[in-house]
């Protein structure tokens, strides 16, 4: 059964939280404003279609291994005059991951390994791109309870090593593109990213079903690089999720990706909205166990 914690204490957690992503998104604007080139600037519109699978086997005790399976797709990138978000690949990603539950509120994880296919920008002058990357993932994520629902605070550090860009106008080996260790050691970047997560029952209040909930979240991201510390992205993310059975839960939402480049070919700043149509379903197995269930997509 539920704690519900009285409701100094839920505004407490709410300040807490808010005070973290004031000081993280007030490093990225600094970031933002101290790197940015002389430029004109212009706005970019595009429909993106994501859906994530997510599967969870659970032991006994506090351990529990999870494999996710992300794939999306775009539309023209011609400022949203291209409304069909399924036209083309956009990514395909295969994560697993190790969590161990330290605590009732606090979880740890380690994907080991992450193998990503990116596919890039695509409109009628350029043919379509490809890159790889492999990624390794450390996270901690902490839960507590608010009023009916719960308050989730994600710390995710990314350790990324990507390919070169291709147009695949040739075969292509993953990670091995003719160049030296050296310079696919250059690539190497790495992103801090930091999400809060509210999920909350809908109709629990009227008809005690807590199987409809609500769920809304933004997460900020950094990257740091030999260039120096940027921000290169936000998301924004509002869903609409259904408990199908005790173990399968289904969320259908829309996310806003903004994100902020600069294009060199180009010689523009790019603001880049991504409007997504957001699909996500999560299992896992039956067994009685400390490993909580995971709160959401990403």
């Amino acid at each position: 059964m539920r704690v519900l914690l009285p409701r100094h204490e839920q505004s407490t957690h709410f300040l807490r939280a808010g005070r973290i992503f004031l000081a993280l998104m007030s490093c990225c604007l600094l970031s933002l404003t101290a790197g940015a080139q002389q430029y004109p600037s212009a706005v970019r519109h595009r429909p993106v279609f994501w859906s994530e699978i997510n599967a969870v086997y659970k032991f006994a005790g506090k351990w529990s291994l999870q494999l996710d399976h992300q794939y999306r797709r775009q539309a023209d990138d011609n400022n949203a005059r291209d409304l069909n978000a399924f036209r083309h690949p956009l990514l395909q990603v295969f994560r697993p991951w190790i969590n161990y539950q330290i605590s009732k509120p606090v979880r740890l994880s380690l994907s080991p390994i992450g193998l990503w296919w990116n596919w890039g920008r695509t409109n009628e002058y350029q043919p379509i791109t490809f890159t790889q990357e492999v990624r390794i993932i450390p996270q901690v994520q902490i839960t507590k309870p608010v009023g009916d629902g719960e308050l989730i605070q994600r710390f995710r550090t990314e350790f990324r090593w990507p390919s070169s860009t291709d147009t695949l106008a040739n075969s292509y080996i993953f990670l091995a593109d003719g160049e030296s260790q050296r310079v696919l050691a250059d690539r190497f970047n790495l992103r801090l990213r930091a999400m809060l997560r509210w999920i909350n029952p809908i109709f629990k209040r009227h008809t005690d079903d807590k199987r409809w909930y609500s769920h809304l979240s933004i997460e900020p991201m950094l990257v740091l690089a030999d260039q120096g510390a940027f921000f290169d992205q936000n998301r924004t993310y509002l869903a609409l999720g259904r408990q199908l059975a005790p173990n399968l839960r289904l969320e259908l939402g829309y996310l806003n990706q903004f994100t902020f480049q600069t294009s060199e070919a180009e010689a523009l700043r790019l603001s880049r909205f991504n409007h997504t149509l957001h699909v996500f379903v999560y299992f896992e197995n039956r067994r009685r166990s400390q490993a909580a269930s995971d709160s959401g997509p990403e």
